[in-house]
């Protein structure tokens, strides 16, 4: 809404005193934003009903008289409420548009104060007490490119500068005032993670917070009294508006702002599809499907306690990482129309419902949890338990990601794994939990509270295997079973007695399953099992024992022959290749001394802003399974005797530490060369680790697995971490393909997608998210 100028009459005596109250009222009113020069007192203000008391006889007055009077602006009252829009959800909107074409009315809210002597001594006091404000104008700076992007592109408008166009909500006191928005020196985007800055110089300021400040141009000598004041004011008054929204909103400490940019602070979902704005380089030639994410996105839940006179608020935070509730992302890429569309959904929001009611994690199956205090008494463990996956979002399945599983009479579906059992069906299109079931409630003949969160696909057969363990209080039954499209009731392969462990994945080739099974050991047996919720707890690690392979046959649909090798842990397999000429199986893994790997992923040490907690890496190392048939005839006679137990020999294949591998699928079970991993760029690159690293992996390597003098290729950039990278292959040749991954940029907090060539390790694209995605030990797959 435009400002009319008053017309000359003989009657605007009464209205200009009326419009000096009013400004020297507003300019009272703005004491947390403008500073005096000459005092540092600060001014009582008054609600804005008594100041439209004060100043409406004025405004009747004129009334009277027929006199046209500029119309007060009114601002609204969504403008300093809670739920503004975020820049995130108006950036697209307002991308092309500039800051002065936000339509938009300002309103003036005014205190009551003394009516001044004179237009004259109102404008010589409004003028000392806005020369603060005056003194810092300046023209709208130029817009700052992103730091991933290319020089060459256009980037256009950024997000601080859009978020000062809403906040400024008013083009035309924009064009009146003669000046735009501008950004405070410092970060030139916001995302969903990170705070609205603040000015190092507002009262509000603290640390390193730096603000997005609207600048008031100053007011040229020859205008009329009444219009410079009514500019000056609804300026002041849109900036005291905002600094007051941006202490409500946004009042972190500088232990939020740690927890932020470590990555490991609470994500938001987008339901809703968006496109990804291409920062650097060109959409990949013929990338055609979806990328699938499986990370942690509620990490911190508050809750209410009841004290004796007042409420209190807590936060229940998960142990491990592993434990947190997850996240599920999608990025589809449309080769047609060279798009990249991304939407995600928090897909365990009842279970979060329920944390803040219970104040905790009720659990309802033993060693539910890695390693999380529950927040719980010993008496909820007699507290009747509500019935276990009774809701679609009930449970936490984090852990794995299986495309197109057959699951209760459908095969479009994405099923989310955990390693307690739990299968939650999930909607491919728009990532809507559809149901939560367990392997039980699939075949009774399913038994075991614990499973492989991994589960193995074979793509000739389409049969989706895993392992159950049934603890028992002596011995633990292994259950490896099999549900596929011909059978989807599925069918037990194979079961075997051994002791309980931590498994998280295992192999299969075309002809055998490989289950190791690695040295734990429990000091009451079943009986700590049953009465702990964390298994890490529950199972120590014992490195006088040896690691079990057990082969079982697929045709036969039983246990072939056992070997064992030196105590080791693993969490992943790489590849496992079956030697007919040599009736032989060769496995490659990425192999620890022990499990620290699972204890070292702790979140109050991953927050800290050092590498005093890095998270290990593993080497990969091959171990070879020699001569099955032969071995099988002797296992018969065996009966567990060690002696008699056949080694699996091993050996390091890569001395480079790495995690989280992918391969191409065309080579799975099949001969190999490349791997590509996740690792620590310092070590790698055989460099001093700095202490403002961090502990998560920060890079991207590219390994010959048959070729150890081949130098490895590796991708990382300053204070970015990578997600698990995923291979999709471009033709027939191993390594002639796209590795993906998500990365965590701590300095911007924002997450990006980046697409290498997998031969060159070159970025062809690089694409920005709509919000900051968690670091993660998740898991990643992608469907055409």
């Amino acid at each position: 809404m435009t400002t009319d100028a008053l017309q000359p009459s003989a009657a605007t005596e009464p209205l200009k005193s009326a419009g000096v109250e009013a400004t020297t009222i507003a300019v009272e009113a703005d004491t947390t934003v403008v500073e005096a020069d000459d005092s540092a007192a600060k001014v009582d203000t008054t609600s804005a009903e008594d100041a439209t008391e004060t100043l409406q006889p004025a405004i009747d007055s004129a009334s009277k008289k027929n006199i046209e009077t500029a119309p007060i602006a009114e601002i609204k009252d969504d403008a300093c409420t809670t739920d503004h829009p975020s820049v995130d959800s108006v950036a697209s909107a307002l991308e092309d548009s500039s800051i002065v074409d936000v339509p938009q009315s300002a309103s003036a809210i005014v205190g009551t104060t003394s009516t001044p002597e004179s237009p004259r001594e109102a404008d010589r006091i409004s003028r000392n007490l806005l020369s603060p404000v005056l003194s810092r104008t300046s023209s709208k700076a130029p817009a700052t490119s992103h730091p991933l992007q290319s020089s060459g592109d256009s980037a256009g408008p950024s997000p601080a500068e859009i978020a000062s166009a809403i906040l400024l909500k008013d083009g035309d006191t924009a064009r009146a005032l003669g000046s735009a928005a501008v950004l405070g020196s410092g970060e030139s985007e916001r995302t969903a993670f990170s705070p609205l800055q603040r000015n190092s110089t507002s009262p509000v300021s603290s640390g390193s917070m730096r603000g997005i400040h609207a600048d008031i141009a100053e007011v040229s000598d020859d205008e009329d009294s009444e219009d410079k004041q009514r500019r000056l004011f609804k300026a002041a008054e849109l900036r005291r508006l905002h600094r007051e929204q941006m202490a409500q909103n946004n009042n972190l400490s500088s232990e939020d702002i740690q927890i932020m940019r470590s990555g490991l602070s609470n994500a938001r979902e987008y339901v809703t599809s968006s496109e990804l704005r291409v920062l650097n380089g060109t959409f990949p030639d013929g990338l055609r499907g979806s990328l699938y994410l499986l990370g942690p996105g509620q990490l911190d839940i508050k809750y209410n306690v009841q004290r004796e006179l007042e409420q209190a608020t807590r936060v229940f935070t998960y142990g491990n990482i592993m434990d947190a509730l997850p996240l599920l992302s999608k990025i589809s890429f449309d080769p047609i129309n060279k798009t990249i569309v991304h939407r995600s959904r928090l897909i365990a929001k009842q279970a979060a419902g329920r944390i803040h009611m219970e104040h905790g994690v009720n659990t309802k199956v033993p060693g539910a949890l890695y390693l999380t205090d529950t927040n719980q008494t010993v008496l909820s463990k007699f507290i009747p338990k509500a019935q276990h996956h009774a809701t679609p979002e009930g449970e936490c399945c984090s852990q794995g990601i299986e495309l197109f599983m057959p699951l209760q009479g459908s095969s479009q579906t994405i099923v989310c794994t955990n390693h307690v059992g739990a299968l939650q069906n999930i909607d491919p299109a728009d990532l809507r939990p559809r149901s939560t079931v367990d392997f039980k409630s699939v075949n009774s003949a399913f038994k075991g509270a614990l499973s492989c969160p991994h589960m193995q696909y074979d793509s000739n057969t389409r049969e989706h295997f895993t392992v159950l363990q049934d603890v028992g209080f002596r011995s633990t039954t292994y259950n490896v079973v099999c549900i596929s499209e011909t059978q989807p009731e599925g069918y037990v392969v194979a079961s075997f007695a051994a002791q309980a462990s931590v498994l998280h994945s295992f192999a299969i080739t075309q002809d055998y399953i490989i289950v190791p099974v690695y040295p734990y050991d429990s000091p009451l047996g079943g009986m700590s099992y049953r009465w702990s919720d964390s298994l890490l707890e529950t199972l120590s690690f014992e490195h006088s024992r040896p690691v079990m392979f057990y082969v079982i046959s697929r045709e036969y649909r039983r246990v072939q022959c056992v070997y064992q090798a030196p105590a080791f842990f693993a969490l992943h397999q790489i590849n496992a290749v079956q030697e007919s000429a040599t009736d032989s199986v060769a496995i490659d893994m990425v192999t620890y001394d022990d499990d620290t790997v699972l204890r070292r992923m702790q979140i109050k040490d991953l927050r800290k802003s050092n590498s005093a907690f890095p998270v290990p890496t593993g080497v990969v190392r091959r171990f070879q399974l020699n001569g099955i048939t032969m071995e099988a005839t002797k296992y018969v006679g065996s009966k567990g005797n060690l002696s008699l137990i056949p080694p699996a020999h091993s050996r390091i294949v890569r001395t480079e530490r790495i995690e989280l591998c992918c391969i191409n699928p065309i080579v799975a079970a099949r001969p190999y060369t490349f791997v590509y991993a996740l690792g620590h760029s310092e070590t790698l690159r055989g460099q001093p680790t700095q202490s403002s690293v961090g502990a998560m992996y920060n890079c991207i390597v590219k390994l010959n697995t048959n070729d150890s003098s081949v130098e490895p290729l590796i991708w990382s950039r300053t204070h970015c971490f990578p997600s698990e990278p995923v291979f999709v292959p471009r033709n027939d040749t191993e390594d002639d393909g796209y590795v993906l991954s998500v990365f965590f940029d701590s300095m911007r907090i924002t997450s990006c997608l980046v697409v290498l060539d997998a031969q060159t390790f070159n970025e062809v694209l690089i694409a920005q998210l709509p919000a900051a995605i968690p670091l993660s030990f998740g898991h990643a797959k992608f469907a055409i």
